[in-house]
Parts: C-alpha cells; sequence; structure tokens
C-alpha cells in the first residue's frame, strides 16, 4: 500500500537534476552481441579469473580492502609514483569526486559537447553551470569555439579525449596549451578510452600540475561489472581529492583483478591492438563499401547513420543485436556501436547486409 510523499527539503540541485537511467536496464544483455555500451565484449582473461576465485577461497571477502600494491602497479604501469593515483569505483566516481572538489553552486565547467552524460549530470547536481562549446556537424573538436570559451575564465575545464560519444581525438599540443595558459585552473582530461589509441597527457603531469587524468578498467581491461578506474595527477592534487573519496569506495575483489590484469598487460595491449588495427577498420569498410555514413572517431566504437536509424536499432536488437541511439542534437539520426570481437562483427555486418538487401539499413547524408 503507498504510502504518502514525505515532504522532505532536498537541495535544488537534487530536485532540479535528472537520474541516469542505463539504456538497457532490466535486460539480460548476456543473451544479445552488447555494442551499446562500449565494454569489451570477450571474457575476463583467464589468469585474471583465477585470481578473484583464490581471493574469494583464501582470504574470503570479510575484510575491507587494502589498495596500496594496486597503487603501485597502477603508478608502474602509468609511468608516475604511487602517490599521484587515487583509484575510484569505476572512472564514474573519478569524475563525482574530481567535480565535486572543485565545483559549488555558480561556479563553471567548460566542456565541448556532447560530452560524457556524468560530467553533466555531476555538475548540475552540484548546481554549478556547464558551458557547453558544441561539436559541429562534422564532430570535429571545436578548438577555437573552445578557446574563446575559456576568456569566461571557467571554474573546470574537462577535455573528453577521445570524446565519448563522437569519438573525436583531440590534439596534445591543444591540452598543453590550455593547461600552459591557465595554470591555476584544474584541467581534466578524461583517456576512458587511451589503451585503444595509446595517446595521453600523462608526461605532461610533472610540467603543469593543474592536469588530472582520468582512466578505468571498464574497457580495455574487460572489467565493467567490477567497477574499478583512477585518477592520475600531482600528488598534492591527489591528496586533496582523496579527502573527497570514502576509504573503502574500491571493492577487494576490484584491486585483485586490477592488479592481475596489469600483470598480464600484454593480453590487454594485443587484445586492443587486434580490434583496433583489424577488427574495426574491417567494419568501417563495410558500411563505406555500402554507403552508410560512418564516423570511424578513435576509439573502440563507430557512429553510424543509416536512413531510419530507429528502424535498423530495433531490427538489431530483433537478431539480438544491442546498439546505442544517439539523441543529441549533433547525432540525431545515429547509433553508437561498440566493436565486438571479429566472429560478433561478422555477424553484424551478415546482419545489416541483410537489412540493406531489403532497403533498410541504407545510408543518407544529414
Amino acid at each position: 500500500m503507498p504510502t504518502a510523499e514525505p515532504h522532505l527539503r532536498f537541495r535544488p540541485g537534487i530536485l532540479a537534476g535528472a537520474a541516469y537511467v542505463p539504456p538497457s536496464a532490466g535486460l539480460d544483455r548476456g543473451e544479445y552481441i552488447r555494442l551499446d555500451l562500449n565494454e569489451a565484449t570477450g571474457p575476463l582473461s583467464p589468469a585474471v579469473a583465477e585470481a578473484i576465485a583464490r581471493h574469494v577461497r583464501d582470504r574470503g571477502i570479510y575484510a575491507y580492502p587494502d589498495e596500496t600494491e594496486l597503487r603501485g602497479a597502477i603508478a608502474a604501469y602509468c609511468g608516475v609514483s604511487a602517490e599521484q593515483i587515487l583509484p575510484t569505483n569505476g572512472s564514474d566516481q573519478a569524475i563525482d569526486v574530481c567535480l565535486r572538489a572543485f565545483l559549488g553552486p555558480g561556479d563553471t565547467m567548460l566542456v565541448a559537447r556532447p560530452e560524457f552524460a556524468i560530467f553533466g549530470l555531476t555538475a548540475d547536481l552540484l548546481q554549478a553551470r556547464t558551458l557547453g562549446v558544441p561539436y559541429g556537424p562534422d564532430l570535429a573538436f571545436p578548438y577555437d569555439a573552445f578557446r574563446a570559451a575559456l576568456a569566461e575564465r571557467p571554474d573546470l575545464i574537462v577535455v573528453i579525449n577521445p570524446n565519448n560519444p563522437t569519438g573525436t581525438p583531440v590534439d596534445i599540443t591543444f591540452i598543453e596549451e590550455v593547461a600552459r595558459d591557465n595554470p591555476t585552473t584544474p584541467v581534466i582530461v578524461d583517456e576512458a578510452y587511451y589503451e585503444f589509441t595509446g595517446v595521453t597527457v600523462v608526461p605532461l603531469l610533472a610540467t603543469y600540475p593543474n592536469l588530472i587524468v582520468l582512466r578505468t578498467f571498464s574497457k580495455a581491461f574487460a572489467m565493467a561489472g567490477l567497477r574499478l578506474g583512477y585518477v592520475v595527477a600531482h600528488e598534492a592534487v591527489i591528496g586533496q581529492l582523496a579527502k573527497v573519496r570514502k576509504p573503502f569506495d574500491v571493492n577487494a575483489l576490484a584491486v585483485v583483478a586490477g592488479r592481475a590484469q596489469l600483470a598480464h598487460i600484454d593480453d590487454v595491449r594485443i587484445y586492443a591492438k587486434t580490434l583496433m588495427e583489424v577488427v574495426k577498420p574491417t567494419t568501417v569498410a563495410f558500411f563505406e563499401r555500402h554507403g552508410v555514413p560512418i564516423w570511424p572517431g578513435a576509439a573502440n566504437f563507430v557512429l553510424v547513420r543509416p536512413r531510419d536509424c530507429a528502424a535498423v536499432v530495433a531490427a538489431l536488437r530483433a537478431e539480438r543485436i544491442l546498439v546505442r541511439p544517439m539523441s543529441a542534437p549533433a547525432l540525431s539520426g545515429m547509433f553508437r556501436m561498440g566493436i565486438g570481437t571479429e566472429a560478433e562483427m561478422a555477424r553484424v555486418m551478415e546482419v545489416y547486409a541483410g537489412l540493406l538487401a531489403t532497403g533498410a539499413g541504407a545510408g543518407s547524408e544529414p
């Protein structure tokens, strides 16, 4: 029996904000080819799975986690000191921690839009203003407009490289320019797809202590369900961010899996190299050959614009293939598709060829 609505005083940012609802909530995605959330679609490395099983068998999960050795392993991977690493409960928490550290009511965050939704949603909850510089129809990074927006002296600058959902890469020299010309403003660089690009600003941290890099184990490391991310920054910045993150937010199994993944980093590199140099080019070539507009981007996903996007998304889903329809104005009529294994993408191309043969799925320029 429903109860009366409680009369509680929520903060204005909460009341005005929106909740993030996963697009496939309630769906058993294990029955599908999962290309809708940019995850790795292959299984967890056997070495990592065994490390998790061994920990549960020998140590249990009764104790709070100790992330000391994980910090050291991530630091070695990044080429920095352990004091420059803050593990987080996925990169979503890294975003939350950083934005709460630097933004409050009336403050301004500068970002190119559309951006990864968690940035805007979190800024809204904090009652900060998002100064969004729009991507144009070609989805190239809006360098000139972004420079012009810096004149408003934002309290936080965000660069997502490459961007999700557009896949747009950002020139490292531009990020360095922004960090150099705004030395007292935090510049967050989201590198969630670093393993697929090999492009990073981490070496610039020694010169520009206002740079803050965010990364994740959810993509190339196939650990989205374990929720592990991290921040790389100057040790003094990490010291302040650690005050915002709670002491045991990263669970013990994520700690174990993260260490095991980094101990077998060559497996991750081989996976990413195969995906980016073999599977993705084959997929892109298929759509180009059939005249369906495609934006390859720089990460492990692409954007596709068929003539009738909604119909194509529904038809793919009927064939047990999940892709993500886009809603941002710059991406109207497109769907985003992660790149899966060779076998999965062969199936996608087989199904899409069938759609083309019936007249569905054909492309048309915007």
